[in-house]
C-alpha cells in the first residue's frame, strides 16, 4: 500500500496514457474500416480498380500543390521581395513585410508568422529558403 501512496502520480499517469492509446486505436481502426469500406464500394459496385483509387489520391494532392504555386506562393514571394530581413547578434530573426512578421531564433524549432493580427508557429525548415533569399541587416 505505502508504494501506490508513493508512486500514486504515476500510476494515475499510466492509466491516463493507456486510456488515450485506447481511444486513438480505437479512432484509427474506425478510421481504416470507413476506408476500407468505401474503397470496396468503389471497387466492387462502381468498377473502380485499385490503381484508379490510388490515382484520385495523388491527383488530388497534385491539385493542392499546384493551386498553392499558381495562387499563394506568388503573392507570398511578392510580399517576401520587399521585406526586410534583421538577425541579431543573440541568433534572432526578424523579417518583416507590409502584412507579415516573422520572428525566430536560430536553434528553435519553430518560428511565430504574425499575419493580419493572427500568429501562427511554422516549422523553421520553412521559414529558412525564405531567410536565405532576402537582404539580411546584422544588428
Amino acid at each position: 500500500m505505502a508504494w501506490i501512496e508513493d508512486h500514486l502520480m504515476l500510476v494515475i499517469l499510466a492509466v491516463l496514457a493507456i486510456i488515450i492509446f485506447v481511444f486513438l486505436f480505437k479512432l484509427a481502426l474506425r478510421a481504416a474500416l470507413i476506408f476500407g469500406v468505401i474503397a470496396i464500394i468503389a471497387i466492387f459496385i462502381f468498377g473502380v480498380s485499385p490503381n484508379q483509387i490510388m490515382d484520385l489520391g495523388k491527383q488530388g494532392v497534385n491539385s493542392a500543390s499546384t493551386a498553392y504555386e499558381k495562387t499563394i506562393e506568388p503573392v507570398f514571394k511578392k510580399e517576401m521581395d520587399d521585406a526586410k530581413h534583421v538577425e541579431k547578434k543573440d541568433g534572432s530573426f526578424v523579417i518583416q513585410s507590409k502584412s507579415v512578421k516573422i520572428t525566430g531564433k536560430d536553434g528553435d524549432k519553430n518560428a511565430k508568422v504574425v499575419y493580419k493580427g493572427k500568429t501562427y508557429d511554422v516549422d523553421m525548415n520553412v521559414i529558412q529558403p525564405l531567410r536565405e533569399q532576402i537582404d539580411t541587416t546584422k544588428q
